[in-house]
């Protein structure tokens, strides 16, 4: 017999949320107030239901975003040239003092693998190197991996578009069962023994984007309305942790249900 659905959080933020990031039970949440041109952050623990700290913000107040999130250390990157989206500084930010632990300017970033960071020199791009994630030390010989192990299960939806077979099942699915007609697309994601859907439909008075968690009996858990009244078509926001379903409504709401 599957589990029910329970409300576990929900907290209402005063602009929008523009990205959340999970590492363990941890959530790194973007908040991107365009009126102020102002971004803040926020930490939550989702075994506390709580936040371990919120609406951090720093010195360059708009042209910053997440480039990684590591649980303890968080990859800051902030753009130096708004014509030049690839000439950035990067710093590294230890989420337990709240504290810039490196920075690195005007370099040209490639990724991260095994808790290093690769880059090149805006003035030098030819020439690429590796820092330590942690402590900002250039590393010249491989290491073994310094990165830790997010503990926890992360699953995503998987997008599908009107001409895919699996949008058509999904379509007919919910004809039948609730006498919905899809517009669009569509967002997919079974685990365990549910599986959830974010589908837009169309009114009168605009576009929907509605999110419903069924159990593998076709049983309806959970009906939650994401947004309305749209101008075009809209994807969902949702995103399973450890058991725990994640999503943004009217794009200042994160809701949180448990099973």
């Amino acid at each position: 017999m599957s589990k029910q659905l329970r409300h576990h959080f929900s907290h209402g933020f005063d602009a929008d949320i523009w990205e959340v990031l999970s590492f363990g039970n941890q959530l790194l949440i973007t908040i991107r107030d365009s009126e102020a041109l102002a971004v803040r952050f926020s930490l939550f623990d989702l075994n506390a239901g709580d936040f371990l700290w919120e609406d951090i913000s720093f010195e360059e107040s708009w042209w910053i975003s997440v480039y990684h999130f590591a649980g303890d250390v968080i990859v800051f990157q902030t753009y130096d040239d708004t014509q030049n989206i690839e000439a950035r500084s990067v710093f590294g930010f230890d989420t337990t003092t709240l504290e810039a632990i490196w920075s690195v300017d005007d370099v040209k970033l490639f990724n991260i693998q095994s808790g290093l960071l690769q880059l090149a020199a805006i003035s030098d791009p030819v020439y690429q190197f590796k820092i330590d994630l942690r402590t900002g030390a250039e590393v010249n010989e491989p290491t073994i991996s310094l990165e830790p192990v997010a503990l926890s299960e992360t699953f995503y939806p998987t997008h599908y578009e009107p001409e895919s077979p699996h949008f058509v099942t999904v379509a007919k699915f919910l004809k039948d069962k609730l006498s919905l007609e899809l517009v669009g697309s569509c967002d997919y994601l079974e685990w365990d023994q549910y599986f959830a859907v974010a589908i837009n439909t169309k009114d009168a008075a605009g576009y929907k984007l509605d999110l419903f968690v069924f159990n593998l009996n076709g049983d309806l858990l959970l009906h939650q309305l994401l947004e309305s009244e749209l101008k075009g078509l809209a994807t969902g926001t949702f995103f399973i942790v450890n058991q725990a379903l994640i999503f943004v409504e009217g794009k200042r709401n994160l809701i949180i249900y448990g099973f």
